[in-house]
């Protein structure tokens, strides 16, 4: 009887132990999957955050590429002006040459007579 006890009593510790195995290996399975979820939730915060940072450049890339079409559309307002300016000052130039040509000796003698 002493051997059936015996035999009993290590097949209880056996048992025992087997448990405390499986028991071990479910806690750090547990622990893993925690350690798996923290690191999703922290992936995905920083996937977010990457996101709202380029949505914010996209913006401010949007407003400055806005300002530079303004600023090129004044530039290109100003180059047009300028260049109207210019065809009028080479008519006026024009004009005033052909003038002092056609009238030049005459406007020398009115100009001698006011003058004297």
């Amino acid at each position: 009887m002493t051997e059936t006890r015996g035999g009993a009593e290590g097949s209880a510790s056996a048992d025992n132990a087997r448990l405390d195995d499986h028991e071990r290996r479910i806690t750090a399975l547990e622990q893993g999957v925690v350690s798996i979820q923290l690191k999703l939730v922290e992936v995905q915060t920083e996937g977010r955050m990457r996101g709202e940072r380029q949505d914010r450049d996209t913006a401010e890339l949007k407003r400055m590429t806005g300002k530079v079409k303004d600023s090129v559309d004044d530039l290109l307002g100003g180059i047009s002006f300028l260049k109207a300016a210019f065809k009028w000052s080479w008519g006026v130039f024009v004009g005033i040459a052909a003038f002092i040509a056609m009238y030049g000796d005459a406007l020398l003698i009115f100009w001698r007579h006011m003058h004297q």
